[in-house]
């Protein structure tokens, strides 16, 4: 398949595509030049002409104050090109920009990243990033982080080992691989030790939240869809949701549609479904849960009832899942429908889905709420989601890629509810979208939807309940 967009997910831009979010760094005390701390947290560098650059997760205003030559539309902070690795000889800040993973002197190195284990003079030339007596040190010992080389996907932090390099199987960095700031991580949580400049990416602490997997996780042990059966009622995603990631065909936890459900990362109250000013907030009380100084956290549980856009079991079919949404009992009253993912969510109210388009503009907690419509930011703000008329085109808000007209990506920040469909693509595709239909997407038949996935009810959407 051609065409395919991978979309940064570091520094507040988690969009639905692939990106090399993983990299080296140089030794304490190596003065290259090339890369150090803005006291953000964020790593800068020297475009390699003189000029300083800005690194990845620091705020600008256009493309050329980045290293990366990219400024996120939707967070106003550097990130990487969406769709792109920086090839040999470009400018960089930190390896985890260049597709070789290795930094070295501002420049992206035209060799790949140094293994953990192997002979090393520095440490921008080593995968993990250090370099002790010689030898490349791993960073995490219980696995090889990306750029590191593999023979199985087992060999890998991420679960995933594309053509003999540890990569990313997703859009997010997985749990236990190398990261530099929180946004870049699936979990919400870069932990490092002190003052390095990188970590592990681990889940973001938080009380009330359970032991789910948050969207972007690779589940059911980072398998490729072959287009055979989906793990059991969504697996052990907080969305219920274990679906194939289209530039990989690898089965990650999906992001939900509209407000995030418990277990999901969150920045503020107003991502949670059931907070103050979504439907069922008086009741159910949910709030984003972190750590004080944390920039994300997660989803909490709330009160009594499932509020509207929780995680719920329909009425015909029971999973591991509540039946006590706020707006009914499931069991009395058919108050839990499968949104455009097919993920069982709760109702604001009953639906009646005879006429979809009687619910255009109405306020919705997720696309359930919508009778398959999108359910979508409203920009006047009150209320905060309402449903759409359609497939949404580029530039226009979303809250997944679900919601996007196909081929085109929600580019959205760590942890927000409201994103853009639609990135800059890749350079050279001249703004054409992806040659295929995304997980949840419209199409016409099963040939417009990535890795094989059926076409159901002008869907792509594979049916697991």
């Amino acid at each position: 398949m051609t065409g395919i967009w991978r979309i940064a997910t570091v520094a507040g831009a988690v969009a639905l595509a692939y990106a090399a979010t993983f990299g080296c760094s140089k030794d304490e005390g190596d003065d290259g030049g090339a890369s150090g701390h803005d006291g953000t947290g964020a790593i800068s560098g020297s475009a390699g002409n003189g000029a300083s650059c800005t690194g990845v997760g620091v705020s600008c205003a256009e493309n050329e104050d980045c290293c990366t030559n990219y400024c996120d539309p939707t967070a106003d902070v550097c990130a990487r090109e969406p769709g792109a690795c920086l090839k040999e000889g470009a400018s960089c800040a930190a390896g985890n920009e260049c597709c070789t993973f290795a930094c070295v002197d501002g420049k992206c190195s035209e060799s790949q990243c140094t293994a953990d284990g192997e002979a090393c003079t520095a440490g921008d030339e080593c995968c993990g990033g250090s370099c002790e007596g010689g030898t490349c040190v791993a960073l995490n010992p219980e696995c090889k982080t990306s750029g590191n080389a593999c023979s199985d996907h087992v060999d890998c932090c991420s679960s995933y080992c594309d053509d003999g390099i540890c990569g990313a199987p997703s859009y997010c960095t997985q749990s236990g691989d190398l990261c530099t700031t929180d946004a870049e991580c699936c979990a919400g949580l870069c932990q490092k030790d002190g003052g390095a400049e990188y970590g592990l990416c681990a889940v973001a602490p938080a009380s009330g939240a359970g032991g789910c997997l948050p969207a972007g996780e690779v589940c059911s042990g980072g398998a490729v869809y072959d287009g055979g059966n989906l793990p059991t009622c969504g697996g052990e995603c907080c969305s219920r949701a274990c679906f194939p990631y289209g530039p990989t065909g690898v089965l990650i936890c999906q992001p939900p549609s509209g407000c995030h459900p418990t277990g999901e990362i969150c920045r503020e109250d107003g991502d949670c479904c059931g907070s103050a000013g979504l439907p069922d907030g008086d009741t159910a009380d949910v709030h984003c849960s972190k750590d004080e100084g944390n920039e994300l956290g997660r989803c909490d549980a709330g009160n009594a009832c499932t509020p509207a856009g929780g995680i719920c079991r329909l009425q015909t079919i029971e999973c591991s899942a509540n039946a006590n949404c706020c707006a009914g009992n499931v069991l009395q009253y058919n108050t839990c429908k499968q949104d455009s993912l097919g993920i069982p969510r709760c109702l604001a109210a009953e639906v009646d889905c005879t006429d979809p388009e009687n619910y255009v503009g109405i306020a919705c907690a997720s696309a359930a709420d919508c009778c398959g419509l999108p359910c979508l930011p409203n920009p006047a703000g009150d209320p905060a989601f309402v449903c759409g008329e359609t497939c949404v085109p580029r530039g226009g808000s979303c809250t997944t890629t679900a919601d996007c007209c196909a081929g085109l990506p929600c580019v959205i920040q760590a942890g927000s509810t409201d994103g853009v469909c639609g990135a800059t693509p890749p350079s050279g595709e001249g703004g054409a979208p992806a040659t295929c239909a995304e997980y949840g997407q419209d199409c016409t038949d099963s040939g417009d939807c990535c890795n094989d996935v059926p076409c159901t009810d002008g869907k792509c959407i594979a049916v697991i309940y």
